[in-house]
């Protein structure tokens, strides 16, 4: 995983090769899963999608508002969105939160579009307001004009009638060339070119977002995964090296330690994706679990003495 914060440069630990590095960038956040060069599936919850095509880079989940860069609010709607791609077998492999800044806008939406990241779920700053810019950012991205959409026009001045103001009409501008969202609970989004825009607000993009399934092309079944958790009482430290030492005996599976905090402190989670027909891996799992020798709090999906 490769973990990157808004104030460049900046040095970056990329914990699958467990090296640092320089980075130069526009003011951002981004969250990049770097599972592929370790794992033949691809990603953290192993579901291919056989379909795309091998220059692919997988899907890329961004959330835009400055609220967000600037942990003034919790991102609802790119945890949302990872777990609706990964559903339906289109796992991100990427999750950025961006200002609200054209150029910046602009700059990261041509970095993953030029990794051919497909399919690019934007969320937020498509709204009437003087800091809602997503739309120029996707346009300048695409090398695109703004302009007047006649069929976003039409449907809002419908919608809206005498209150139909400049900040509402704003909303019609939108990349030369992109087809209509539908949003069932005010103005519609908008793609183009693998990129598809979608309001903030968690309730209108939960509605939207299944119409565009179908846009992805014929996905095949993934390869069906299970999970297994123990919670034990011990600290991470304690258990790291074993965690590691698993998780490169069986790549593919992945094997998650999580520490809890606050009245759980001193407790670890260890959380268990593999493939579900193979049954070594929940054994090997097992074997783990009673070698480590430690108490055993919780367990789902395993069976421990």
């Amino acid at each position: 995983m490769l973990v990157l914060s808004k104030i460049c440069p900046v040095k970056c630990w990329n914990f699958a090769n467990r090296r640092c590095f320089p980075v130069r960038s526009p003011r951002f956040t981004v969250i990049v899963p770097d599972f592929q060069r370790n794992s033949p599936q691809g990603g953290d919850y192993h579901q291919l999608n056989m379909s795309k095509k091998e220059d692919q880079a997988g899907a890329a989940v961004v959330t835009v508002g400055d609220e967000l860069v600037l942990g003034e609010r919790g991102n609802e709607n790119a945890q949302w969105l990872a777990n609706w791609l990964h559903d339906q077998g289109h796992p991100a492999n990427v999750a950025l939160s961006l200002p609200d800044d054209i150029a910046v806008i602009a700059h990261w939406l041509q970095q993953l579009k030029g990794s051919s990241h497909f399919p690019i779920c934007v969320s937020g700053g498509i709204g009437g307001t003087h800091d809602d810019c997503t739309r120029e950012g996707i346009a300048a991205a695409l090398g695109v004009q703004v302009v007047t959409h006649p069929d976003c026009w039409a449907l809002l001045a419908e919608r809206y009638g005498g209150e139909f103001n400049e900040s509402r009409q704003n909303m019609t501008m939108l990349p030369e060339g992109c087809e209509l969202l539908k949003n069932p609970h005010g103005a519609p989004g908008f793609h183009h070119s693998g990129i598809f825009a979608f309001p903030g607000f968690p309730m209108m993009l939960k509605a939207m977002v299944p119409q565009i399934l179908p846009l992805f092309g014929r996905v095949q079944a993934a390869i069906p995964t299970k999970r297994a958790e123990v919670r034990l009482e011990a600290r991470e430290g304690d258990l790291a090296g074993a965690v590691r030492q698993f998780d490169e005996n069986y790549p593919q599976a992945r094997l998650g330690i999580y520490a809890h905090s606050g009245t759980h402190w001193g407790q670890v989670s260890l959380r268990l994706r593999y493939p579900e027909s193979d049954s070594e891996i929940l054994g090997a799992f097992q074997e783990l679990v009673q070698e480590l020798g430690k108490p055993v709090l919780t367990a789902e999906g395993v069976s421990v003495d």
